[in-house]
Formats: structure tokens, C-alpha cells, sequence
């Protein structure tokens, strides 16, 4: 944007969302000034791809001022599949659908209180019904798995992202990483529905991984236990098929 008058530039790139050929570049340029205010304003436009627009880039900036106008959008049925996404990217926590459970999320929100990582851990450990070892911000969870395999799950608090928010972070490894292996695990980041495959030097020596995040204002024990739960399960399929061992 031209720093002289940011928010003319503003109102033009805003013009130039409702026009197909143009409306790519502008949203790029909005997300790149992080625009917050004029993609908010978007969201009321009668003009469905404008709205579409800024939902995608409200959730690309992880934008907390979108959360209530974004859970209105999902309380209309507009672009609900888009707007879950990015309420997913901005909050870490997945309601689905569920508006009343959003809505109730943002009550709490009113009133932050700092992530107690002591509780969170021992409530995901209950709903898991395993114990975690570990202690401070480093916590282990081996789930047990089908046909006696098991997969060790960590999970690292007070990290953060580029924009200084502070994340739950939740790791597992599935076994040396053979480059002859690369494009199938990869292609497999196409497959799952959270969190990515990925690749991490471990004692000098190139590993699989499995990484995820949420963002640590929004964790909750439910949902951090089915974010473990399901990293377990994939992680290990991925260590099978790689190692045809169990290296818990």
C-alpha cells in the first residue's frame, strides 16, 4: 500500500475484490498490509466472493477481531466450510458447525485467564486414560494402539508463532527418513484432515515426523486429546509402513 494514503489504497484493493480478474492480487496485497479493518467491513458485502475473500484472509493474518463476525457468518450458513476453516486457523480450536459451542468459546475468551499447562495436561491425560511423563512446558503420552503397537505422542507449550502467539505444539516421530520415501509421505499432507508430515534432523540423523499446533489461548483438554489421539494413529501407520516395527 502506498504509506501517503493507506487508506485509499485500502478501498481500492477492496473495489478490486469484487471483480474476478483483479480480485486475487488484491487479496494478497490486503493480507500482505495485514488490513484487517477493511476485511472485516467485507464481510458484509452482498457480493458472495467478496466475502469469500476476506474470510480466507482474516484466517490467513489469524485475525481475533474476525472470530464474532465470522461465528455470525456461520450462524447465516454463509461459506460455512470456509468459515469453520478459518476460524479453525485463527482460534486452534475446531467447533465444526456447532455455533452454540463457538459462541460459548468467545464468552470465555472475554475473560483470558494464562493456559494452567499443570490442568490441561491432567484432564487430556483423563480423557486419554493414559499417564504423561514429562513436566513443565515437555509432556510424553504413549498411546496404546491396535495389535499391542503403541506410539509416543509429546506435546511442548509456550512456543510461538511468527506473530509472537503463543501455541501448543504436538509432535510425533514415525521413523528414519529414506529419501526414496519422500514423495509418499509427503503426497500423504494431501490426505489428512490436521497437521503435516514433515522431516527433522534427530541425533544427526534425518527423521519422519508429525507435527500439529493450536493456538494455546483456545487449548482445551477435548480437543487437545483428540489432536493426540489422532496424531498417534497416523504416526504409527506411517512408522509401519516404513519400518514394519513398533519403536514406540
Amino acid at each position: 500500500m502506498n504509506d501517503a494514503n493507506p487508506a485509499t489504497d485500502a478501498a481500492d484493493l477492496v473495489e478490486q475484490l469484487g471483480h474476478p480478474q483483479t480480485r486475487r492480487a488484491a487479496r494478497q496485497k490486503l493480507v500482505a498490509a495485514r488490513a484487517v479493518g477493511p476485511l472485516l467491513e467485507c464481510l458484509d458485502s452482498r457480493n458472495e466472493s467478496v466475502v469469500w475473500a476476506a474470510v480466507q484472509s482474516l484466517g490467513e493474518l489469524r485475525a481475533k477481531e474476525a472470530v464474532e463476525p465470522l461465528v455470525g457468518l456461520l450462524d447465516r450458513g454463509t461459506l460455512v466450510f470456509d468459515v469453520c476453516e478459518a476460524l479453525l486457523q485463527i482460534t486452534g480450536s475446531n467447533f465444526g458447525t456447532d455455533v452454540k459451542r463457538w459462541r460459548e468459546s468467545l464468552k470465555s475468551a472475554a475473560d483470558p485467564a494464562k493456559l494452567d499447562v499443570a490442568e490441561c495436561v491432567a484432564r487430556t491425560a483423563d480423557y486419554l486414560g493414559v499417564k504423561p511423563t514429562g513436566s513443565g512446558t515437555s509432556y510424553q503420552f504413549q498411546l496404546p494402539l491396535p495389535e499391542g503397537r503403541s506410539q509416543k505422542v509429546a506435546v511442548y507449550f509456550g512456543r510461538q508463532d511468527a506473530e509472537g502467539h503463543e501455541l501448543v505444539v504436538i509432535y510425533s516421530e514415525c521413523g528414519p527418513a529414506n529419501p526414496k520415501y519422500y514423495e509418499t509421505v509427503l503426497r500423504k499432507n494431501l490426505s489428512i484432515p490436521v497437521g503435516a508430515f514433515a522431516i527433522r534432523d534427530i541425533d544427526g540423523q534425518a527423521n519422519f515426523v508429525m507435527v500439529d499446533t493450536m493456538m494455546a489461548a483456545s487449548a482445551d483438554p477435548g480437543a487437545l486429546a483428540r489432536k493426540i489421539e489422532g496424531m498417534a494413529t497416523r504416526a504409527d501407520s506411517v512408522e509401519m509402513s516404513l519400518t514394519k516395527e513398533d519403536r514406540r
